[in-house]
C-alpha cells in the first residue's frame, strides 16, 4: 500500500537531526567537543570501511559458512558504492579481481533515536546487519539469459524527489528502529559470479544503502560524517565527487606499481641515452643570417637548410613551375603506378624511387629513360606498349594517357629529380648571402595558434575563459606557456587514444564476439598517456600482453576473436605501428612487393606465442591457384609447418640488447619486447618520431607512416635527430612533442601547397579528425555527451565475451559500434548511434578488423548533410535547459556581447564586421525581452521510473516498443528551454546552426 507524503515538519526534523549528527561526528573528529546531540565514537568519525574478500564460490547460490579472509580494504565516505579501484599488476596495468568476489562495507554509525525505512539496492545477493542481525537481504538473482525475460517494472515508488533504482539492479525496504546508540552497519554484497564455466564482470551497479525516518521519503545515504540526498541531483553529485577521488587513487596505484620497476627502467634509458652520445644525430645546420630563415629552435635549423638547397637546385620551386608538378603529379604516379613491384622489391632488377637507379635500368641493360628524349626512354616505350606481355604496369587498362604525357613532358624537361638537391651540410653554413624562399608561410595569428595547439594537444578547442587568458598574457613566451599547460592537461591523453586504437586494431564488440575482436584495450591506452609513461615502456607492456583482457589491460590486444592465428596477425600490427613494415601480404604468401617473408611473419608470431606456430591451412595459397602463368607470389611454407621462435629482421632493423635487460630470459615475448624497444634499433625511435611529427605538421617525413619499405625520408637528417631526441630523454613523448611544437615550422600558417608541405615551409591544411570534430563541437556549444549507458547486459548476466559495458562516455574515442547484426529494433542504442553516425561520417570506424593506419580524412557529401540536418546537430543546436549556451544567452547583455562570445566559443575568432553585423541583426529583435518570468529557474520535470532493454528482454515485443519510442525521442532532441521565449529562441537557434555549418569548423587553423 503506497504511504502517504509526509508532511514538511517530520522531513524538517529529519534533516536537523542528520545534521547534528554530522556536525557532531566532524566537531568530534577534529576534537572539538560535540553538542546538542549523541557523541559519536571514534569510529563514527572514521568513515566506511570497504573490505574485498576473493571467496571464489557461492556454491548453489547461497552464502557459504565461511567467507574467507579480506584480500584488500580501502576506505569510502557513505554507503554508496558504484566502483570498485583497479588493481594494478607488473608495471601498471590493469588486472581482474576472482569473479565472483564478496563486497562488504562497515561502520560504526549511530542514528537519533526512532523508527526508520532502511532501503538496500544492490546488483547481485546482499545482506545487511546492523548490530549483528540481519536487517534487510536481496536474494541471488535468476534471471534468464535467452533473451524472453519480461520488461522489469518493480522500481519501488519512494516519493517525487527520491532516485529510482538503477537498470540492472535489485530494491528491497525494510525497517529499522534506532535506539540512539552507535550500532555497526554491514553490507555484503556478492560481485561477478559465473555462467557456466564463463565468468561474469565484476560490477557493482548502484549499491546502496539509504535510510529515511519512517513517515518520510528523505532518504539519505547511510554515513558516519555527512548527508548525501539519494535524489539524482544528490546522487550525481557524490557520484562526481567519488569518481575524481577513484582517478586519484588508480593514479596511485599505478605509480606504485612502476615504482618497483623503476630501477630497471631507469638503468635501460641511462643506457639508451649512453648509446646517444656515443652515436650522435647530425648536428643542426648552421644557417647564414642573411637568408632571414625563420628559425626558433632546432627544427626550423633542419628545415631551413633543407629549403634552401632545393631552391638553389631548382628542383622544387614554390607553388608554380615544374619543380612543384614533379612532386605532385610524377612522383606520385611513379610510387602509386609502379612503386610496388619497383620499389625496393626491384622486379625485373628495376627500381624508380631514385634517379640513379632510373639511369641504370634494370635487367635489360638499357637505361630506363633519357633526360631531355621522351621517345628515346625505355620508360616511355613501356607504359605505350599495346603488348599485353610488355606493357607496364602488367593487368588492366594500363596508364591513361594523360598519365602518360606526365611523364612524356617531365622527361622533355629533362626529369628534374628532387634529389638533385644540394645535400644539407650539418654544422657548417649552406648558403652565402641571398634571402630564404618566399616558401615560408608567415607565422599564425594568435587565437588561430591557440585554437590549433588546443586541438592537436587535447582534442577539442579553447575555452572562453582559456581565450581570455591567453590574451591576458602579455609575455613573450606565452605560446611556449600554452603548450606547456596543455601538456600537463589531463585531456592529453584523449587524442592519442584515437590514433592508437586505429593502429593497434582495438576493435571490441557490445555483444558477442565477431571476427578480430580484441578486448578493450583503450583503457590501459589512456592510462599510459595519462601517465606519460615511456614508449619504449608503453611497448614493452604492449608485447607482454598482460592484465586484463576485458578490463581494460594490453592483455585485451592479444585477443582476435574468430582467428585461425589470432597472434600471426597480432605480428602484423606490431611490424606496421612500430617498425613500418608491411607484412599483410605474408600471413599466406612471401609479399611480392616486400621483402618480408612469410616466414618472418610467423616467426614473430611463434615469439608472442612462447612457442612454435603451425600454419594454418587457411593461410596459406593453394597450390592449384598458382599452376599456369608465373605467378608473382611464392609460398615458402606449408600448411602445418612449424615455425620456431625467431627473430628475422636484423636487415630491417640491428636489433639487438644486454643480456641483463631480460628480467626472464627464456620468454620469447619479453625477447621481441626488448627488441623492438632496444636503442640499436634505431628504427624504433624513427618510426615514432615520424608518427608524432605527422600528427602535428599534416605528413610524415617519410610517407606512408607505417610502410617504409619503397619510401625514403624527404628529411633524413632531422628524422635522425629528432629519434635520438626521443630516445636519448626516456622515450618521453611529450618532450618530442615540445621541441616540434615550440618550432616555428609548427606555428606557420597551414596552406595546402606541395611543394611548401614537402620541405615543410607551410603545414598542411588538416582536417579535423572525428574525435576532435565531435569532442569541440559538444564542448563549444555546451552540450552534455547524453547518451545511453555503453551496454546491452544491463542486467550482467552474460560473460564478457558475449556482453561488455562501456558506461558513459565522456569523449568520443569511447564509442564503440552497436553491433545489431541481427537488425533487431531492441539491440539499438538510439543516442548512442545519433553519435557514431557522425563519426563514422569523419573517418572513424565502427569495426577495426585490421589495423586501420591511413584513416579516410577526404570530404563526403554526407558529412555537410548530417552537420546541417542529422540528429547530433539538433541537439547541438537546440536551446534546451542542460546546453551551457542557454545560460549564455541567459546572462548576456546585450545582443553584440552574445554574438562575440559565441563565435569565440565555437570558432575561437572575433566575427568579421560583416558577420558580426549580420548575426546581430539576427538575435537583436526581441532580445530585451526574451527572458520569460522566472526565467532563471528551471521547471523541474514530472518524474517516473524508466523500464530499461538488456539481452535478457530483448525479445520481449515490449523491449522493442521501448527502443522505438527511444529512438523517436532521440531524433525529436532535447526539450527545448522554456526560460525563453520561443520566438527569439529560435533566433538564436538559427545562428548556432550558422556556426556549426561554418566551412572552417572543420579545419584545424
Amino acid at each position: 500500500m503506497r504511504e502517504e507524503s509526509p508532511g514538511w515538519a517530520a522531513r524538517a526534523g529529519w534533516i536537523i537531526s542528520m545534521a547534528v549528527v554530522f556536525t557532531a561526528a566532524v566537531l568530534t573528529a577534529s576534537g572539538a567537543p560535540a553538542a546538542n546531540g549523541p557523541s559519536p565514537t571514534t569510529g563514527a568519525a572514521s568513515g566506511v570501511t570497504v573490505e574485498i574478500v576473493e571467496v571464489g564460490e557461492f556454491p548453489d547460490r547461497k552464502w557459504p559458512a565461511a567467507l574467507g579472509p579480506v584480500a584488500e580494504s580501502y576506505p569510502e565516505e557513505a554507503f554508496g558504492f558504484f566502483h570498485e579501484p583497479w588493481r594494478y599488476v607488473s608495471t601498471g596495468v590493469r588486472a581482474d579481481r576472482p569473479s565472483p568476489h564478496l563486497f562488504r562495507a562497515r561502520a560504526r554509525i549511530a542514528l537519533p533515536a526512532g523508527g526508520y525505512r532502511v532501503l538496500v539496492r544492490t546488483r547481485n545477493a546482499a545482506r545487511l546487519h546492523v548490530g549483528g542481525a540481519l536487517v534487510a537481504e536481496v536474494k541471488f538473482s535468476k534471471a534468464k539469459t535467452d533473451g524472453h525475460n519480461p520488461v522489469r517494472h518493480d522500481f519501488l515508488d519512494l516519493g517525487p524527489e527520491t532516485r529510482y533504482m538503477a537498470p540492472g539492479d535489485y530494491e528491497v525496504l525494510a525497517v529499522y528502529q534506532a535506539t540512539g546508540e552507535e550500532q555497526e552497519w554491514v553490507l555484503e554484497t556478492v560481485v561477478g559470479g559465473k555462467a557456466g564455466k564463463e565468468i561474469l564482470r565484476n560490477e557493482l551497479g548502484e549499491t546502496v544503502v539509504a535510510v529515511a525516518p519512517t513517515g518520510t521519503n528523505d532518504f539519505r545515504l547511510l554515513a558516519p560524517h555527512r548527508v548525501v540526498p539519494l535524489t539524482d541531483g544528490g546522487w550525481d553529485a557524490y557520484r562526481a565527487e567519488r569518481a575524481a577521488h577513484y582517478d586519484r587513487v588508480e593514479s596511485t596505484r599505478r605509480a606504485e606499481a612502476g615504482e618497483k620497476h623503476a630501477p630497471y627502467w631507469r638503468t635501460r634509458h641511462l643506457f639508451a641515452r649512453d648509446y646517444a652520445r656515443r652515436n650522435p644525430a647530425p648536428a643542426p645546420p648552421i644557417l647564414p643570417a642573411s637568408a632571414k630563415v625563420p628559425v626558433w629552435n632546432a627544427v626550423d635549423r633542419f628545415l631551413g637548410a633543407k629549403v634552401i638547397a632545393a631552391s638553389r637546385s631548382g628542383a622544387m620551386a614554390s607553388g608554380s613551375g615544374f619543380g612543384a608538378q614533379v612532386h605532385r603529379e610524377v612522383l606520385p604516379l611513379l610510387t602509386s603506378k609502379c612503386g610496388s613491384c619497383h620499389g625496393k622489391a626491384a622486379s625485373g632488377g628495376l627500381r624508380l624511387d631514385s634517379a640513379a637507379a632510373l639511369l641504370k635500368g634494370g635487367a635489360s641493360g638499357k637505361p630506363s629513360l633519357r633526360p631531355g628524349d621522351p621517345e628515346g626512354s625505355l620508360l616511355l616505350e613501356r607504359v605505350r606498349s599495346t603488348d599485353p606481355h610488355l606493357r607496364m604496369p602488367p593487368g588492366g587498362q594500363g596508364l591513361k594517357p594523360a598519365e602518360i604525357e606526365i611523364l612524356s613532358r617531365w622527361i622533355k624537361q629533362g626529369a628534374p629529380w628532387p634529389e638533385a638537391a644540394t645535400p644539407v651540410r650539418t654544422g657548417k653554413v649552406v648558403a652565402k648571402g641571398g634571402t630564404a624562399p618566399s616558401l615560408f608561410s608567415p607565422l599564425t595569428d594568435d587565437l588561430a595558434f591557440l585554437r590549433r595547439v588546443t586541438l592537436d594537444l587535447v582534442g577539442t578547442v579553447p575555452t572562453v575563459a582559456e581565450i581570455r587568458a591567453f590574451a591576458a598574457d602579455r609575455r613573450p613566451d606565452r605560446r611556449s606557456r600554452a603548450i606547456d599547460r596543455l601538456l600537463t592537461d589531463r585531456r592529453w591523453a584523449d587524442p592519442w587514444v584515437a590514433y592508437w586504437q586505429d593502429l593497434l586494431g582495438e576493435n571490441p564488440n557490445l555483444v558477442n564476439s565477431t571476427l578480430n575482436n580484441t578486448g578493450p584495450f583503450r583503457y590501459w591506452l589512456y592510462e599510459s598517456f595519462r601517465d606519460n609513461k615511456p614508449l619504449d615502456l608503453l611497448v614493452t607492456e604492449l608485447i607482454r600482453m598482460e592484465g586484463s583482457p576485458y578490463g581494460g589491460g594490453p592483455a585485451g590486444f592479444g585477443l582476435a576473436a574468430m582467428n585461425d592465428a589470432p597472434l600471426v596477425a597480432k605480428a602484423g600490427i606490431l611490424g606496421t605501428a612500430f617498425l613500418a613494415t608491411e607484412m599483410k601480404c605474408a600471413r599466406c604468401h612471401d609479399a611480392p612487393y616486400h621483402a618480408s617473408k612469410q616466414s618472418d611473419l610467423f616467426n614473430l608470431a611463434a615469439m608472442l606465442t612462447r612457442a612454435p606456430v603451425a600454419v594454418p591451412a587457411t593461410s596459406s595459397v593453394p597450390a592449384d591457384k598458382l599452376a599456369g602463368r608465373k605467378s608473382l607470389i611464392r609460398v615458402t611454407l606449408k600448411p602445418g609447418e612449424k615455425v620456431p621462435p625467431h627473430w628475422s629482421l636484423a636487415s630491417l632493423a640491428k636489433a639487438e640488447y644486454p643480456d641483463e635487460w631480460l628480467q626472464q630470459p627464456g620468454d620469447t615475448r619479453e625477447q621481441l619486447a626488448a627488441l623492438v624497444t632496444s636503442p640499436w634499433n634505431e628504427r624504433f625511435a624513427e618510426v615514432m618520431a615520424n608518427r608524432v611529427w605527422a600528427r602535428y605538421m599534416g605528413r610524415g617525413i617519410v610517407e606512408p607512416q607505417h610502410d617504409w619499405e619503397n619510401a625514403k625520408p624527404s628529411h633524413p637528417e632531422l628524422l635522425r635527430w629528432l629519434a635520438r631526441e626521443l630516445s636519448s630523454h626516456n622515450y618521453d613523448l611529450k618532450h618530442l612533442t615540445r621541441l616540434i611544437l615550440n618550432s616555428h615550422a609548427y606555428q606557420r600558417q597551414a596552406r595546402q601547397d606541395s611543394a611548401a608541405n614537402k620541405l615543410f615551409a607551410a603545414p598542411m591544411r588538416r582536417r579535423l579528425s572525428a574525435e576532435q570534430l565531435v569532442d569541440s563541437t559538444f564542448d563549444a556549444f555546451g552540450q552534455p555527451l547524453d547518451v545511453e549507458p555503453l551496454c546491452i547486459d544491463l542486467d550482467g548476466a552474460r560473460p564478457p565475451v558475449n556482453g561488455l559495458n562501456f558506461g558513459q562516455p565522456r569523449r568520443a574515442w569511447e564509442f564503440v559500434n552497436s553491433s545489431n547484426e541481427r537488425d533487431r529494433p531492441s539491440l539499438t542504442l538510439p543516442r548512442n548511434e545519433a553519435i557514431t553516425e557522425l563519426l563514422t561520417a569523419f573517418g572513424w570506424s565502427s569495426n577495426r578488423q585490421d589495423a586501420n593506419p591511413d584513416r579516410r580524412v577526404e570530404p563526403m557529401a554526407i558529412q555537410p548533410a548530417l552537420l546541417a540536418n542529422g540528429t547530433a546537430s539538433r541537439w547541438l543546436t537546440r536551446l534546451s535547459d542542460p546546453s551551457a549556451v542557454t545560460r549564455l544567452c541567459l546572462e548576456s547583455r546585450s545582443a553584440e556581447e552574445l554574438v562575440d562570445l559565441l563565435f569565440m566559443r565555437v570558432l575561437t575568432r572575433r566575427p568579421t564586421p560583416a558577420e558580426r553585423k549580420e548575426a546581430v541583426a539576427l538575435v537583436t529583435p526581441g532580445f530585451a525581452t526574451r527572458v520569460r518570468a522566472g526565467g532563471a529557474t528551471i521547471r523541474p520535470k514530472a518524474r517516473k521510473p524508466r523500464p530499461y532493454v538488456s539481452w535478457s528482454n530483448h525479445l520481449n515485443p515490449e523491449a522493442s516498443a521501448i527502443r522505438i519510442q527511444e529512438a523517436a525521442a532521440a531524433r525529436q532532441g532535447p526539450p527545448p528551454t522554456e526560460r525563453l521565449r520561443p520566438e527569439w529562441r529560435e533566433r538564436a537557434e538559427d545562428l548556432l546552426w550558422s556556426l556549426l555549418n561554418a566551412p572552417e569548423l572543420v579545419y584545424v587553423p
